[in-house]
């Protein structure tokens, strides 16, 4: 916790003077089961960097403080550390940058600080990681390629492997800022050794289309994970403007863990409120109900667990 705040304090003393933005993700819950366990918790805190070199060079660095893997709360990653290059055949970016599996439905959600994608969510793709893509237009067409580590932003490289990912979207990129409409999809693909000799490859193949019109904005998506066992997410999510500054929204969630056999399933609804008092600042009362079924040996049938939770999220920006 110490060295996050001390590399934050100074990250911010050293770039006083410069274009420096940050989003912190915070909440308080509440388990509405028999344990009635409530909690606040910081779950995200970004701080950006960013700046042009000349017409056609730009960097970005981003520290993101979140949840390491021994489950300490408060750990600073470096997330972003990019240099973008603007050249003839398209916008190339080099570094530890952001992916590209569902940049484009993340927006079509538009409530990042409530719940992350379920690709993210479920393990399908990694937020960051470190390599070169390209990103190129072609009219309402865009595209990007990345060859990338395959571990994520806060791994190091365990294998000689890389992993190469593509998407492409027709239409509008960016529904929570704007009308329109899209439909894309995005696919990786990963080799990895399953033996001294043999080796496989993990795909992932994401489809997606969404539209926003006035007051309403509608997405959904389908996406698979193909290892040695196929794992599936079906996703929708609505929400609606009834005032200038309220705002309903709905999410529902469907994964499978294995299609085949279906060993374990999950089922996650969140419905609620997004309310923007003032630039830069949202609160939102969201009540969610988790399922999650699962089979303890094949001979004894299905074990069903439900959790539900209000949870109060705020968003600021600065």
């Amino acid at each position: 916790m110490k060295k996050a705040a001390v590399l934050i304090l100074f990250t911010t003393i050293l770039f006083a003077d410069s274009n420096v933005s940050g989003k912190v993700f915070f909440n308080h819950t509440t388990d509405l089961g028999e344990d009635g366990i409530n909690a606040f918790n910081m779950k995200r805190a970004y701080l950006s960097y960013g700046n042009s070199v000349s017409d056609d060079v730009s960097f970005k660095l981003t520290y993101d403080m979140g949840k390491n893997e021994s489950e300490s709360a408060h750990t600073a990653f470096l997330k972003i550390a990019m240099v973008k290059w603007k050249t003839n055949i398209g916008d190339v970016a080099i570094g530890m940058q952001g992916m590209n599996m569902f940049k484009t439905m993340e927006n079509t959600w538009g409530h990042r600080f409530i719940a992350k994608m379920p690709m993210d969510t479920y393990g399908f793709s990694a937020s960051a990681d470190l390599g070169v893509g390209i990103i190129r237009s072609f009219g309402k067409t865009i595209t990007s390629a990345l060859i990338t580590n395959g571990g994520g932003y806060k791994k190091i490289e365990s294998d000689s492997h890389k992993k190469f990912s593509f998407h492409t979207v027709y239409g509008e990129s960016k529904l929570n800022q704007k009308d329109g409409f899209n439909i894309g999809g995005s696919f990786s693909f990963e080799p990895y050794d399953v033996d001294s000799i043999t080796v496989d490859n993990t795909k992932v193949m994401g489809l997606f289309s969404g539209f926003s019109i006035g007051d309403i904005r509608i997405g959904g998506e389908f996406d698979q994970k193909i290892t040695n066992i196929t794992e599936q997410i079906i996703s929708g999510y609505v929400s609606y403007k009834i005032t200038e500054k309220i705002e309903v929204l709905v999410r529902m969630d469907q994964y499978d863990s294995d299609t085949n056999y279906g060993l374990e399933e999950a089922s996650d609804i969140i419905i609620g409120l997004n309310y923007a008092p003032e630039k830069g600042f949202r609160i939102a009362p969201t009540l969610r109900r988790t399922s999650r079924s699962f089979v303890m040996t094949r001979d004894e049938g299905w074990y069903e667990n439900f959790e539900k939770t209000l949870v109060v999220n705020f968003l600021y920006v600065f």
